[in-house]
């Protein structure tokens, strides 16, 4: 009698489909399931998803120890309930992910719908990629590091040696440099980083461009256009690829898509160049990818503004990436240097805008479009008057809670792109002379270990013997007084941080807000300057319960610190003081106010959000401007990272 692949026990099937899925070989097992009903109910309708969960770990991290640490800190949301993980969809939504990129589909027939069905692909190969990061593998511990490994320089014996003395760089970067990726585990930053050398899709990438028109067949034809944050709506691929993009900065679009990409060519295009049309905005502009169905057209002042179209090039030639990291640079640069975007209903941070259902306009915030169109008569001779708010102080009633803030990745992603940028040209300007200079260590800060949980030093100390521990969610015991609830360091706030901070000189700023095509000029400097940051926790306060759930994120931490340096002189003194808590999409804020030198004056506030897990090494990206939020403010970008 002959025996056949089909008189084996199912056990000995489910074990040849692991080792299948454990060579690489992922198609054989949804070609398996095709050639009988057995392989079929084995493959898809087995009672359980024990199967499922092992091919997964042939690949992928246990997603079980990252998502224990989110429920945590939710308060045991249930987004991150690691019973109710799907095995089977995560596996072959990622794996789908990986050959869309590596291999995309082909071209879409002229007769077919141009976006909708690509766009859907989109959505859900960033979701893919987002839920690896997510899931990675936490780092347990990194080495601690010393200042003189790094630099030069000589120890300061000053009252504040500890921050002055603290290395620029997480220590975590030093784990990467020497190679030493194998120790930290995570298999998804593995596969993350060899799946992002090949690059995003580049009907994606496209969208972070200035002014460099890429045409992706298959997709409707793409004219960027310099247009400022306030005019994205925000459909649902744009605000996670803009995320995605907070933790990987800008990718270009590589060289071996070149058969993919057909380069607009001006000059032999039918179409009227539309930079010499008053008035005239871009059809391909509000069929972009990234631009929901009601986007805003944008007014006729704005249109007036748009860049000219780039010099003709053969349609056969790619821009460089050189080229792309530019003109990603002044579309980024234009949306943090906004000083239209500042508005009470963001709390003046790098939020989406607050939305109130009432019936009472007067406490309805208005929309970035009517902010800009709407001005005071008495603004007219004023030169600087159109960057006034269009209306008074908006009294939101009731006050904004932090479940209702949600992240503005696309402001985010800009501003670790023009923070990344500027700190490049400042390595390069200023090489250090030992062999592991600042700029050696700057491109590791891409590295996707740096995005996984806890990778940022001393992160899981306060977890040994934290309050309530088996208990989570539970914050009412040990309160002391009205207000104040026992807690501790969820989120690794406590230590010596570095943040970059970077602006424009304050006329400048003002004169590029009135003239946005000024964002072109390539010569246009920005200062940029890394400043140290100690902190220290003073209180914990209960966080509020979102509305339909009982799970009670853990409670806000308050903070105290001092900060060293300002645009005066690097050895100006501020206080600062604040809170960390956690936000709408599962994100940490940490919302500071720094004094002026030597006073208790409050001159500066931050905004900022956790990039990438919880205790990230890649630390957080946010808006800095003033602490009174008069008009006009001045604002501008700023990237921190923990160092001891």
């Amino acid at each position: 009698m002959v025996s056949t692949i089909t008189d084996l026990p199912a056990e000995l099937i489910e074990a040849v489909l692991i080792v299948s899925a454990a060579s690489g070989d992922t198609s054989s097992i949804a070609a398996l399931s095709q050639t009988s009903k057995l392989f079929f109910d084995i493959i898809y309708r087995c009672p359980d998803q024990h199967l499922w969960r092992e091919i997964f770990l042939t690949t992928f991290d246990d997603p079980r120890p990252a998502l224990s640490n989110l429920s945590t800190i939710s308060g045991g949301h249930p987004n991150f309930d690691a019973h109710k993980f799907d095995w089977t969809q995560e596996y072959t939504d990622r794996i789908s992910a990986a050959r869309y990129i590596r291999h995309p589909p082909p071209p879409v027939p002229a007769t077919a719908p141009v976006c909708s069905q690509r766009e859907v692909s989109n959505v859900s190969v960033v979701k893919a990629l987002l839920s690896a990061i997510t899931t990675s593998t936490p780092i347990r511990s990194t080495p601690p590091v010393s200042l003189t490994i790094l630099t030069d320089v000589p120890e300061s014996n000053s009252p504040f040696a500890p921050m002055i003395n603290s290395p620029p760089f997480p220590p975590l970067l030093l784990l990467l440099t020497a190679n030493y990726s194998s120790m930290l585990e995570s298999v998804n930053a593995k596969w993350l980083q060899e799946l992002l050398e090949i690059g995003l899709p580049p009907e994606l990438t496209r969208t972070l461009l200035a002014r460099l028109p890429i045409d992706v067949q298959g997709h409707a034809p793409y004219q960027p256009a310099l247009t400022s944050a306030s005019h994205w709506d925000g459909s649902e691929v744009a605000h996670l690829f803009h995320k995605l993009v907070c933790c990987t900065g800008f990718i270009p679009i590589s060289a071996p898509a070149l058969d993919l990409l057909d380069l607009l060519t001006p000059g032999l295009s039918s179409e009227p160049d539309l930079a010499t049309v008053p008035g005239a905005w871009p059809a391909a502009q509000l069929a972009s990818p990234l631009a929901s169905s009601d986007s805003p057209t944008p007014d006729e002042d704005e249109t007036r503004s748009l860049p000219p179209l780039p010099i003709p090039r053969p349609p056969s030639s790619l821009y460089t990436a050189e080229e792309q990291s530019a003109d990603a640079r002044t579309l980024a640069r234009r949306r943090v240097y906004d000083m239209r975007y500042l508005n009470p209903a963001r709390m003046w941070g790098p939020f989406q805008t607050v939305q109130r259902d009432t019936d009472d306009s007067s406490n309805q915030p208005e929309s970035s479009d009517e902010e800009e169109d709407r001005y005071d008569d008495d603004d007219d001779d004023d030169e600087f008057g159109m960057l006034r708010e269009s209306s008074r102080r908006l009294n939101l009633s009731p006050p904004i809670e932090p479940y209702e803030l949600v992240p503005d990745y696309v402001w985010l992603a800009s501003a670790r792109m023009v923070v990344e940028a500027n700190l490049r040209e400042v390595f390069r300007r200023e090489p250090e002379p030992n062999a592991l200079s600042m700029g050696d260590i700057l491109p590791y800060m891409r590295k996707m270990h740096t995005t996984c949980v806890g990778g940022s030093p001393g992160y899981w100390n306060a977890w040994v013997d934290r309050p309530g521990k088996g208990e989570e969610g539970s914050q009412d015991n040990g309160k002391s007084k009205q207000g104040e609830v026992e807690g501790w360091d969820w989120a690794g706030v406590s230590g010596i941080w570095k943040r970059c901070i970077c602006w424009l000189d304050y006329r400048e700023l003002l004169v590029h807000n009135l003239e946005p095509q000024r964002f072109l000029e390539y010569g246009m400097q920005e200062a940029c300057r890394i400043m140290p940051l100690a902190i220290r926790i003073t209180g914990y306060s209960e966080s509020p319960i979102v509305p339909g759930s009982t799970a009670r994120p853990l409670p806000t931490i308050h903070v105290e610190g001092e900060s060293i340096g300002s645009d005066r002189s690097l050895d100006d003194l501020r206080k600062v003081t604040g809170t960390v808590s956690m936000i709408g999409d599962g994100a940490i804020r940490w919302s500071l106010v720094s004094s002026a030198a030597g006073s208790s004056k409050p001159e500066w506030s931050s905004e900022a959000v956790q990039i990438g897990g919880p205790g990230a090494a890649v630390g957080f990206l946010g808006l800095w401007t003033g602490a009174r939020h008069e008009r006009p403010d001045p604002l501008g970008p700023f990237w921190g990272w923990k160092v001891v």
